[in-house]
């Protein structure tokens, strides 16, 4: 018998045709379920432990069995975690937007795990608000941080948190100036890079001032960077914190940045001092009489009421959103979340009402995160859904595409 298939066997190895290879993919990720048109807005949370974003819906906010419209895959490799890191929305309410920073596979403990320590290039997408499919990509430097987009929708702006690179740096002896990590600026309709600033080491937070012409950058090494995005070659201004520390051993750790829209003052959240630091926007420099220093716990992206008059800033440790006068700094009292099953609170974004506040909690990055709406005036939470594992931003996606 094996004489007799020994022939076939030889003849089916030295065939010449050779059957052509196909990788391509049609339908990378399954198709997502059919959802309802978006309506006032629709909340968009990136879940960066399990490559999702979890979406619900704003006009049913306050119903008894509001929770999760969908949560949809994102990513580039359905194998791999990729570690979705924030979302930027189109005014236009057409694309929205989510980095990939790459830094899962080391997650570590600390307020924000192991962020700045992937080794891989980062990458910004481009989603289609209503299928919610990728439409394109670019590919950015290691570690991704923040991602917002200008007011006109058409340039984006991505720092990267690279802890990496102030290691390599440091381990061959060369200066800090080499731990500048870059700032993308993209164009958000072609996904073209437009530039790439040298900035300071690991740039996270980036906030845009009220007129467009200045970016601000939150860097680990006790600085902000402000960039003028109205002048040839983007130069960048270095701001230091009242007496700093250096790259390599931070003293304050300035990590998320929160702006008014109505003056442009800078709130600067550092995590190792828990300190909130003013920054004048007209003379850039830090007035510690403006500054907070008692908050108990790790302060994180805030947002300030659209006249300007009221600063709501999370911090982590207790857990809670510290209600703030802007104009004294005073603080006016706290909303608390952990009772109500809040772990490490992450950000803060207020509906377009200006009524609610939508608080988005890491957990302890192995379960379920948690949404929590809060009722302004009343001071209470009034609705907690779970969402993803590790949730790190909250955003709206406002009208119908």
């Amino acid at each position: 018998m094996l004489a007799l298939l020994a022939p076939l066997a030889l003849g089916a190895c030295t065939s010449s045709e050779v059957p052509e290879l196909d990788y391509s993919i049609e339908q990378p990720w399954p198709s997502g379920p059919e959802l309802p048109p978006v309506g006032s807005g629709r909340i968009i949370i990136t879940n960066s432990m399990d490559d999702t974003l979890s979406l619900l819906d704003l006009d049913t906010m306050l119903s008894p069995d509001w929770g999760e419209l969908a949560r949809i895959p994102v990513g580039l490799n359905p194998v791999e975690l990729e570690g979705p890191h924030h979302s930027a929305i189109s005014p236009r309410g057409d694309y929205y937007y989510v980095g990939l920073s790459y830094f899962v596979p080391g997650a570590g403990s600390g307020p924000h795990g192991a962020h700045g320590t992937g080794t891989a290039d980062g990458y910004c997408l481009k989603l289609d608000a209503k299928t919610h499919r990728l439409v394109g990509s670019v590919r950015v430097d290691r570690n991704p941080g923040d991602l917002i987009i200008s007011a006109d929708g058409r340039t984006l702006f991505q720092t990267h948190f690279d802890m990496v690179k102030i290691t390599e740096v440091a381990k061959r002896g060369g200066p800090e100036s080499e731990m500048d990590a870059r700032m993308a600026i993209i164009d958000a309709d072609t996904l073209t890079r437009k530039a790439m600033v040298p900035v300071c080491p690991a740039p996270h937070a980036v906030r845009l001032s009220p007129d467009g012409t200045r970016a601000y950058v939150a860097c680990i090494s006790d600085e902000v960077a402000v960039v003028r995005l109205d002048t040839e070659g983007y130069p960048v201004t270095r701001i230091k914190m009242p007496n700093p520390g250096t790259a390599l051993a931070p003293r304050h750790e300035p990590y998320a940045l929160t702006l008014s829209p109505t003056d442009g003052a800078l709130w600067v959240s550092s995590l190792e001092s828990r300190t909130l630091h003013y920054l004048d926007p007209e003379t850039l420099t830090v007035v510690p009489e403006r500054s907070i220093y008692d908050l108990g716990g790790s302060p994180m992206f805030g947002v300030v009421s659209a006249d300007g008059r009221t600063l709501y800033m999370p911090y982590q440790r207790i857990d809670a959103v510290a209600v703030i006068d802007t104009a004294t700094s005073a603080r006016k009292g706290d909303i608390h979340l952990s009772s109500e099953g809040c772990i490490n609170v992450h950000q803060v974004e207020l509906t377009p009402d200006g009524k609610h506040a939508l608080a988005v909690c890491e957990g302890d990055q192995q379960g379920p995160g948690t949404l929590h709406v809060l009722d302004l005036e009343e001071g209470t939470v009034v609705k907690t859904v779970r969402v993803g594992i590790f949730p790190d931003s909250v955003a709206i996606l406002r009208g119908t595409p």
